[in-house]
């Protein structure tokens, strides 16, 4: 679980089962990161649009992660806590860094990371049985 500090508040944000199971946010995080690499070569009509996906995509994965724990009534509210911590901190607090921060905690930290997590563990002792019969 993540904290967002904005002012004197804390919010914690976790992503749960419900995270994967009522929204797209994994797929379209998926997406946003290749967004990344292609604004450099994009036009500036084109760049103008793929922002504008990071910065809604950005909101609406911060409202999502709110619901657990401090639940917020509208998206709308979620970008005026973003506006606020942007605002902050202009040269530490960059709405790409705040991504970066929400796509880790969707990714790796949250129940999609431990459930990749278990996973990759259940994959490995099923190497290491299956190596240990052909012996």
């Amino acid at each position: 679980m993540m904290t967002l500090v904005v002012g004197d508040k804390e919010y914690k944000v976790k992503f749960g089962y419900n995270s994967f199971c009522d929204s797209d946010l994994l797929d379209r995080t998926s997406d946003a990161m290749g967004i990344i690499g292609e604004l450099q070569n994009a036009s500036d009509k084109d760049s103008m649009a793929k922002v504008r996906k990071l910065f809604t995509l950005t909101r609406d994965l911060l409202f999502e992660g709110f619901k657990k724990k401090n639940p917020v009534e509208s998206v709308d509210e979620v970008g005026d806590i973003l506006d606020d911590y942007l605002d902050e901190d202009k040269e530490n607090h960059g709405l790409l860094d705040v991504f970066t921060l929400l796509a880790q905690e969707l990714l790796t930290e949250g129940f999609f990371g431990d459930l990749l997590n278990k996973s990759l563990k259940e994959m490995e002792n099923l190497k290491k049985r299956t190596a240990s019969k052909k012996k």
